[in-house]
């Protein structure tokens, strides 16, 4: 299991807003049974199975060049303990 920060931004669009970038992302995490997320100002906590995260990412980055965005910036950090459990719900916030 792992915690992971994505943040996803298109570029170039000819509008400030991306709401409705934002919109689509969280469609499909929403539709993803086996992953808990956190919709932040600067970005989404996505806690899951490391390769399911990474399918999750990949998808999310093609949905904003899908919808016209003519650049995508991704990025990315990933959170993975092996000697216990990780959760949002008990990481430390400082």
């Amino acid at each position: 299991m792992v915690v992971a920060e994505i943040s996803v931004e298109p570029i170039g669009t000819g509008s400030p807003g991306i709401a409705d970038f934002v919109t689509a992302c969280v469609e499909l995490l929403e539709n993803q049974r086996d992953v808990k997320f956190e919709v932040t100002a600067m970005g989404t906590i996505i806690e899951g199975e490391r390769k399911t995260v990474l399918t999750l990412l990949d998808r999310m980055h093609e949905k904003c060049l899908q919808m016209g965005a003519p650049r995508v910036l991704t990025e990315l950090r990933i959170d993975e303990r092996v000697d216990k459990s990780l959760h949002i719900s008990e990481m430390e916030r400082e």
